[in-house]
């Protein structure tokens, strides 16, 4: 055994780790990264590499020794980086080489790498890779529930324009006063403006009396000739225009009444 503590010190420079191990799991030597991993450790005469490493009292199950021991072949593992205390503080690389005399199996050299940041990041992928799938999946579903929303949309359009559409056509039609078809263009206004995807139009809450008063200003008459047209007094006018500048004070009064003059019919 003398020729494995030589190349246990000889191993000594070595970066990662070097474990030498006789064929009944028993420590013969380890250079200084080991010594250095496992300082917390007293390593004892014929101690176990799973009692020194792992803590156990019985070889690990997926330990890639146990397979190489049996097979002897080389093998290789992800085992974890035990601490004090039995916690897991990372992982390493186990690639196990056997050492055969005559051909039966007198020990194993361990190599030992630290890939816990490997690891971490190989499972930082893995969960970014499944947020993939899930978001890709959530995509599908959002782009069917989109596609069943605009055929609905087109549904209603279609409705809309053969069912809606007509009935106000004949309503406008039907209607003997200025001022009634200019509402009615108004809520034709508002009506469509919700399938071409705008604001509802804000419209002034005006009583019909009001919005009678705004119609004829708003085609430049004066309040005495208001007056003898809705058959009221001028002061009734008056009190009318002093209600419908209120419920416009925010409005550009100048504008609104452009608009109605526009919806007015010839």
């Amino acid at each position: 055994m003398e020729i494995f503590h030589l190349l246990g010190a000889t191993w000594d420079g070595v970066p990662d780790g070097v474990s030498i191990l006789d064929a009944s799991f028993s420590i013969i030597t380890m250079n200084a990264t080991m010594r250095n991993w496992y300082a917390y450790r007293t390593l004892r005469q014929g101690a176990k590499c799973f009692e020194v490493y792992h803590g156990r009292n019985r070889p690990c199950p997926q330990c890639p020794t146990r397979y190489a021991l049996k097979s002897k072949n080389a093998a290789t593992g992800i085992v974890p980086y035990h601490g004090p205390r039995g916690e897991i503080k990372g992982w390493q690389k186990l690639t196990v080489f056997p050492l055969c005399v005559e051909g039966e199996i007198v020990g194993v050299i361990e190599y030992v790498q630290d890939v816990t940041e490997k690891k971490h990041l190989e499972e930082e992928r893995e969960h970014l890779q499944t947020r993939i799938q899930f978001l890709e999946r959530e995509t599908q579903l959002l782009t069917t529930l989109l596609s069943r929303e605009r055929e609905k949309e087109k549904e209603r359009l279609r409705f809309f324009a053969s069912n809606i559409a007509p009935l106000f056509d004949l309503l406008f039609s039907s209607l003997p006063h200025d001022f009634q078809r200019t509402l009615l263009r108004i809520l034709w206004e508002a009506v469509t403006s919700l399938f071409e995807g705008h604001t509802v139009l804000d419209l002034p809450h005006l009583t019909p009396r009001e919005w009678e008063v705004a119609k004829l200003l708003a085609q430049g008459l004066t309040s005495k000739e208001i007056a003898e047209i809705l058959s009221i007094s001028k002061k009734a006018v008056d009190f009318h225009r002093g209600n419908i500048r209120k419920k416009l004070r925010h409005m550009d009064l100048h504008s609104f009444f452009a608009s109605l003059k526009s919806l007015e019919t010839t």
